[in-house]
């Protein structure tokens, strides 16, 4: 591997610094799943921590998932969602509450974290619509993908806020502000970080290849799906920011990106995504007072 040019090198050296995540989220890894207790310890460790149980329940009882039934208790969310994509919905929150402490304002937490909702239901949806129901990095990876827009505004701020800039001033993506003032994106600042937290493989690779899913030769068909859930988060309103550049439907479907898409095996003919983007805005009514509140 190539040692890193000397633009990289304290951004390398600054993530590499960046504190652990809280100890639950400790306690959620270590829990093996092949120990016969596995169920009972995460409904003990979840059920200590009212804000995190309220987290749980609430994805348990998203539209998106097509429950018909209500849970009521971390235990029977464990059945309903299986113990992976819990221990997702523990990541998550402990990424997102280890950056809500932040004196910094030039960018919208609020509305970073509603995107990253969006996509992780979105990225649900396609799975099961394209049946790859079991996949739980789905998820958690719908949920930190953009992470690393965080990690520059908290560790990098003057940076990014020259990268706000280029947004508003040049009409420019993230990613092109990024390298622009960096040399480096917020994916690949993302993944280095989730992999110094030991977070599993796969997540990692999907959220360091969300922008281009065909360099993921491991779980291609995975990153594919989170790519559109992205893609179809934004088309629906649900940027991470307002000067980004906005994405209309017929664009997307007729762009090589998508016939990449298309050609990997799902179906985005323009008429099913907009059948997808209907359903989409549905459920999103639906959960305007359940999961879209899930980081407020």
């Amino acid at each position: 591997m190539n040692a890193p040019t000397p633009a990289l090198e304290p951004i390398i050296h600054t993530i590499e610094h960046i504190p652990t995540l809280p100890v639950i989220s400790r306690q959620i890894l270590d829990i093996r799943e092949d120990d016969p207790n596995s169920h009972r310890k995460y409904v003990n460790i979840i059920e200590q921590d009212q804000a995190l149980t309220l987290k749980v329940l609430k994805v348990a009882n998203s539209a998106f998932y097509g429950s018909l039934s209500r849970v009521g208790s971390v235990d029977h969310a464990l059945v309903r969602l299986g113990t992976n994509e819990v221990k997702s919905i523990v990541l998550a929150f402990s990424v997102q509450t280890f950056f809500s402490e932040t004196k910094n304002n030039a960018y919208d937490r609020k509305r970073f974290w509603k995107h990253a909702i969006v996509c992780s239901q979105v990225a649900k949806l396609l799975g099961i619509h394209n049946r790859i129901h079991r996949d739980d990095s789905l998820f958690l990876a719908g949920l930190i993908h953009d992470m690393g827009k965080v990690v520059l505004d908290e560790y990098f701020h003057e940076d990014f806020l020259r990268i706000l800039d280029l947004l508003k001033e040049e009409h420019t993506t993230f990613s092109q502000a990024e390298k622009s003032v960096l040399g480096t994106t917020h994916y690949q600042v993302g993944a280095k970080l989730l992999k110094q937290w030991r977070f599993p493989r796969r997540v990692i690779t999907q959220v360091l290849f969300h922008h281009a899913p065909w360099y993921d030769k491991e779980n291609e068909n995975h990153t594919i799906l989170l790519y559109l859930a992205n893609v179809l988060a934004k088309i629906t309103g649900y940027t991470c920011h307002p000067e980004e550049q906005p994405l209309d439907i017929g664009s997307f479907a007729a762009s090589p990106e998508a016939e990449y898409v298309s050609k990997s095996g799902f179906d985005i003919e323009l008429t099913n995504l907009q059948n997808l983007i209907s359903r989409i805005r549905e459920h999103l009514q639906e959960e305007a007072e359940n999961v879209l509140t899930l980081f407020d």
